[in-house]
């Protein structure tokens, strides 16, 4: 039997603000354990949150990027469930009304014959939204024991969810890194992947080719490299299509990639929507963005990838797999304008 292999991403982008996003609290990377967690990132009885405006229009920035509608209001809702290192027992994050909605993403995928350009593929966006970080539990060093570093608990989030388009590992990857790309592009996440800045949640299934219905996803959680991303992805495809094959069924799951052992693991079964109980934020007023908040964001945007690669190629006449090259990244575009 061919199979067919449906993937969605869910992307974890911490946002650049000096300040989390309900609390006054630093974000500085590296500090001593717990020195950065005030009592609303402690979730401490009284405490009120507070949003981040900066947040809000990194939130903005990125839906104007990909030509997606940012919400006139949004709301923020509790999302319920128990973790050790989120203190309130809930994390607030958005749900059925979120800042972005829709919007497209360009994406290069190598050709599979050297010397070939790269094919260029639009993927669709189903929507982004605000939430903040969970804590870091620490699992070395405390013989037996784990410890909990709250320091990144509040660190404000953009959530960032794809179609589930994508139809193979180097799919996937190849969108990790546009994404990857663009949200550095426009200043909003410096992605680091090592310290967790830039994190991916892969959602992977297979169908019989042809078949219009999706097969059972397992998701694979908090890949933080596009190597790890692409041999988790590859994987878990041979794991599903052998584990049909041999008369057995896929169960919705949540699994960790192991890199040494190059395989994934059952981690916990996957919970639906209504298992985390959402209900609106008593807390929180909606988000209101005004138009003139849209357009005053509008005009501070830079240059996109995709307008100055299309003026690379049209003004320039450079192939296109050097305007890729070169908008890769803003530095790169940028030590390329100033040499020419």
């Amino acid at each position: 039997m061919q199979w067919e292999v449906v993937i969605g991403l869910e992307v974890h982008a911490q946002l650049l603000t000096r300040s989390k996003i309900f609390s006054g609290a630093s974000t500085r990377f590296g500090a001593e354990p717990n020195t950065q967690a005030c009592p609303v990132d402690l979730g401490l009885p009284g405490t009120l949150p507070v949003l981040n405006r900066q947040a809000v229009e990194h939130a903005i920035r990125f839906g104007l990027a990909i030509g997606a509608q940012v919400a006139p209001v949004s709301i923020f809702a509790r999302k319920n469930y128990f973790y050790p290192d989120l203190p309130k027992g809930y994390q607030i994050s958005q749900y059925e009304q979120p800042v972005v909605l829709g919007g497209t993403l360009d994406i290069a995928i190598p050709a599979e014959k050297a010397g070939d350009p790269p094919r260029i593929r639009t993927i669709n966006l189903t929507r982004a939204h605000l939430e903040e970080d969970a804590g870091k539990s620490l699992h070395e060093d405390f013989a037996g024991m784990s410890g909990i570093d709250l320091n990144r608990a509040g660190t404000p989030l953009l959530e960032i969810v794809s179609e589930p388009e994508l139809r193979s590992a180097a799919e996937a990857v190849a969108y990790a890194r546009a994404l990857h790309g663009l949200v550095t592009w426009l200043g909003i996440c410096d992605g680091n992947m090592q310290e967790g800045s830039f994190r991916v949640d892969a959602n992977v299934s297979v169908r019989p080719l042809g078949q219009k219905e999706f097969g059972t996803r397992a998701e694979i959680k908090n890949l933080n490299s596009f190597r790890f991303l692409e041999r988790a992805i590859q994987f878990e495809v041979r794991r599903q299509i052998e584990l049909i094959e041999d008369g057995g069924r896929v169960v919705q799951e949540t699994r960790l990639y192991d890199p040494d052992a190059d395989e994934t693991r059952s981690m916990r079964t996957k919970e639906d929507a209504d298992d985390y109980r959402y209900f609106p934020e008593p807390d929180l007023p909606p988000l209101v963005i005004d138009p003139a908040q849209i357009e005053a964001v509008r005009n501070d945007m830079p240059e996109l990838p995709s307008t100055k690669r299309a003026r690379y190629q049209d003004e320039l006449g450079l192939p296109q797999a050097d305007a890729l090259t070169l908008t890769s990244s803003l530095a790169s575009a940028q030590f390329f304008e100033a040499a020419l």
